[in-house]
């Protein structure tokens, strides 16, 4: 319980920091927006492609949540699609609300171990979905940049420093995740480092800590096993997760067709959008606000029209990003007030 009350204040104090960086990227981005103009702009709009920009959040999400239970499933531990569905909620929630996404799965690791999944493998089985998501993100971040790189060096400009930086953050995490679940060197290695920095402040916590990480070490490599001996169930999950993050990345795309636009191919779109989202995933800003939303202004700008850039922004932020944040929020405060109700009529029949 000490624990969640630490993880909860944590969240509690990037919440705040997500508010003042949401107030500053008002005063220095949507200042600019007449937001009378976007809403009369959307209600001018096609619908149906709003719509169908609103349906693929739902198949990133779902998506999202197919894996997280093909990877319980394979570890042995059986959840519902529902269940699954509001660890998902729950990951996008508070990653969306804490920088680098730091606060997602701490607490979907949580909720799972309230339902009697163990830690280790809930850890698995969300490192397993990180993995295949940061090798996805990259792959499609580079292929973007190989398919319109002089495009996007024009396009960027002297900030195309940031793009380096954002591949060469998701890489490392890439590699890190590989490392830490298929090299029982390069983990053992790391926990010897943590031992040593523990002993400098106490030795018997320091051998504490070896002996518990030791077990947790030989029962995670033994969970990593069975992904490594299941090569084409990886690969299944790879290709739902490239699915997920198309995804979410056509966002600009339904809004391009939404406007009545025409002349650039949702190709183009989904590859620009791609090459933004690397540049700033691995930025610790909370759900990528600020840095997300400038860098949308440098590379959508020949493709949205001038006086529809500022607009088209906050309308494929609004899908891709605020409508994932607003709807996992809202259902996890709803899941919640469910709980708490069934609690107390269960409570309640047992007095009587």
């Amino acid at each position: 319980m000490k624990r969640f009350l630490n993880s909860l204040k944590k969240i509690l104090i990037n919440g705040g920091l997500f508010v003042l960086i949401g107030s500053f990227t008002y005063r220095t981005v949507f200042a600019k927006s007449n937001f009378h103009s976007v809403i009369r702009l959307a209600k001018e709009s096609q619908l149906e492609f709003l719509l169908c920009g609103i349906a693929m959040i739902g198949l990133m999400l779902c998506a999202e949540t197919l894996t997280v239970k093909r990877n319980l499933g394979l570890l042995g531990e059986q959840q519902s699609f529902c269940q699954c569905l509001l660890y998902t909620f729950a990951g996008n929630f508070f990653s969306g609300i804490t920088p680098a996404a730091t606060g997602g799965q701490p607490m979907e690791i949580y909720m799972m171990h309230k339902k009697g999944i163990s830690a280790i493998h809930g850890t698995l089985a969300l490192a397993m979905d990180l993995a295949g998501y940061q090798l996805s993100v990259t792959l499609l971040g580079i292929a973007g940049y190989l398919s319109f790189g002089s495009l996007i060096h024009r396009l960027l400009g002297i900030h195309i420093w940031l793009l380096w930086l954002g591949l060469g953050l998701n890489t490392g995490l890439l590699l890190l995740l590989l490392f830490a679940m298929f090299s029982k060197r390069f983990i053992f290695r790391l926990t010897e480092l943590v031992v040593r920095l523990v002993s400098l402040f106490s030795k018997g916590r320091a051998n504490s800590f070896r002996e518990s990480a030791g077990t947790a070490i030989t029962q995670y490599q033994a969970s990593a096993e069975l992904f490594r001996r299941n090569k084409a169930y990886c690969l299944v999950n790879c290709l739902i997760t490239i699915v997920r993050i198309l995804a979410m990345h056509s966002a600009p795309f339904w809004v391009y067709k939404a406007l009545g636009l025409s002349g650039v191919s949702p190709f183009q779109i989904i590859a620009l959008q791609s090459t933004l989202h690397v540049s700033c995933a691995a930025l610790p800003f909370p759900g990528g606000v600020g840095i997300a939303e400038s860098s949308f202004l440098h590379y959508f700008k020949t493709v949205f029209p001038g006086s529809l850039l500022q607009s088209s922004m906050i309308l494929s932020r609004g899908i891709g990003s605020y409508l994932t944040i607003a709807l996992s929020g809202s259902i996890l405060v709803a899941a919640l007030i469910t709980s708490v109700l069934r609690r107390k009529r269960t409570a309640g029949k047992c007095v009587v």
